[in-house]
């Protein structure tokens, strides 16, 4: 299949193509069978260096993160502060506010300020960690382009659905009742339904399993799974914060969790990760003229660049 690709590099001498060899399975190792002739540490044969092995980005996937982001915009923008459609509660909700939230305003706000920081942390989490082992450590910035795009699909599902929903219905928040003569403890009084914050940190709590279970980034897999369990902690403790700082009732924190799990453990499989990036696969693909299209960075000791690889 013919191919286009415009780029900026320097190409290797004949001796360092001959010092590191790719197996037939698409595997990396040396002709050696150890660590690369360069020298380089973060090369071997137990751990290659990586590459992306599944469904790449392309258009359609840069096109549906400028659409969630446009519409998250949207949303925010003419319909962020709207009126209440659902102040009722169940004894569900009631019973678990009674036993977290906080009694004093002053705990209450530092709970607020716990859960801010919880959902940024979760937020940042997948794109540091990916950014330092694939990145820092390998040099696969291609590898890293790729985990970087799957992260900005997911928190850009999670960011247009959130706020959709939570104009939607509407639902009054549990502090509104204790507001005395306009003063009240939180701003958006009528978005209550689902959590942003929790289906934000869930969402990175997602990301980061799956990142982990697939590219096994801390190269260790008992690393890897612990990874994934500190971030579903991280973001659970996140729900708590919000209940404990009566921003939340224990549904609104579920809604949330649930649109968290599915942006950040079931869509990155659905469009990447349970699909193998093979030239069999590129050549099944439709008939249109153009295959695929993607961009990556390219970054070396002193030079910078971008790669624009185009299918036909």
């Amino acid at each position: 299949m013919p191919s286009f690709t415009a780029l900026a590099s320097v190409e290797p001498s004949s001796q360092q193509a001959e010092d590191f060899l790719i197996r037939p399975d698409g595997a990396a190792g040396s002709s050696a069978g150890g660590p690369a002739a360069t020298g380089d540490p973060r090369i071997s044969a137990e751990f290659p260096p990586p590459t992306w092995r599944w469904r790449r980005s392309a258009i359609p996937d840069y096109l549906g993160v400028a659409v969630l982001g446009a519409g998250a915009i949207y949303v925010e923008s003419a319909h962020g502060d709207p009126e209440p459609e659902w102040k009722g509660t169940n004894g569900l909700d009631e019973s678990v506010r009674d036993l977290l939230r906080l009694h004093s305003r002053g705990a209450r706000e530092v709970a607020h300020r716990v859960g801010d920081a919880l959902m940024y942390g979760m937020i940042a989490a997948p794109v540091l960690d990916s950014f330092a082992t694939l990145g820092i450590r390998d040099g696969a910035w291609d590898t890293l382009w790729q985990t970087q795009m799957v992260n900005l699909e997911s928190f850009a599902f999670t960011s247009f659905v959130s706020s959709l929903l939570q104009n939607m219905v509407a639902r009054e928040r549990p502090f509104v009742r204790n507001c005395r003569s306009g003063d009240c403890e939180g701003d958006q009084p009528n978005r209550s339904m689902p959590s942003g914050h929790v289906a934000f940190a869930f969402t990175g709590a997602g990301l980061v399993c799956n990142h982990h279970r697939y590219q096994s980034l801390y190269h260790d897999p008992a690393s890897d799974r612990a990874a994934c369990w500190t971030g579903l902690g991280l973001a659970a403790a996140d729900g708590v914060a919000r209940i404990m700082a009566d921003h939340h009732y224990a549904s609104d924190v579920a809604a949330g969790a649930a649109i968290g799990l599915v942006s950040g453990f079931l869509l990155p499989r659905l469009l990447h990760y349970d699909h193998i990036d093979t030239p069999e696969t590129r050549q099944r693909s439709g008939g249109a003229f153009i295959k695929g299209f993607s961009l990556r960075p390219l970054l070396s000791a002193g030079s910078a660049g971008v790669a624009c690889d185009m299918r036909y």
